[in-house]
């Protein structure tokens, strides 16, 4: 009688649909003619100016470490983060992300508690893959000229006119 039933519910947990949420890539400019989805980041927290455009940050130089990783709609990494140093870059793989089952991007600055990180969401991701592939993550300040500062990390995506925050 116990097999019966363990046998039974193994039978059900095989044949139940799992239900998760992904960023579907499929049908990007990439998948679509068999390449390569890949986003290649561009730290550019040092730089003075430049990649503010189209966010309601005003950018301001902090050199500084970023992490970026794929999220499940869970909050679990899906795969390896990238570190990536200031002035530097790193390219993600995307296809091993969607093979991940991963819903969004974060962007963090871990050394730096008090500048607030920032989420790409899959809309995002899917028009980065259908532009050029190219993101430069910036530090900003989203508070008012003469208050009290608000620092931010923002990006700017070439190719399908990608940023955030939004303006």
């Amino acid at each position: 009688m116990i097999r019966t039933i363990a046998l039974s519910a193994l039978a059900m947990s095989v044949l139940s649909p799992v239900a998760f949420a992904s960023c579907d890539i499929s049908l990007t400019k990439c998948a679509v003619n068999g390449g390569k989805c890949n986003i290649k980041f561009r730290n550019v927290t040092g730089a003075e100016s430049g990649s503010d455009k189209g966010t309601r940050l005003t950018q301001k130089t902090s050199a500084q470490t970023i992490r970026i990783k794929a999220l499940k709609d869970n909050g679990e990494k899906a795969g390896n983060a990238l570190t990536i140093n200031a002035s530097a870059n790193k390219t993600m793989n995307i296809d091993k992300k969607a093979r991940r089952n991963f819903d969004r991007i974060r962007i963090t600055s871990p050394a730096l508690a008090t500048i607030e990180g920032i989420t790409m969401s899959c809309s995002d991701v899917q028009q980065v893959l259908d532009g050029n592939g190219t993101c430069k993550i910036f530090n900003g300040n989203d508070g008012p000229e003469f208050g009290i500062p608000d620092y931010k990390l923002g990006f700017s995506c070439d190719g399908g006119s990608v940023t955030g925050p939004k303006g």
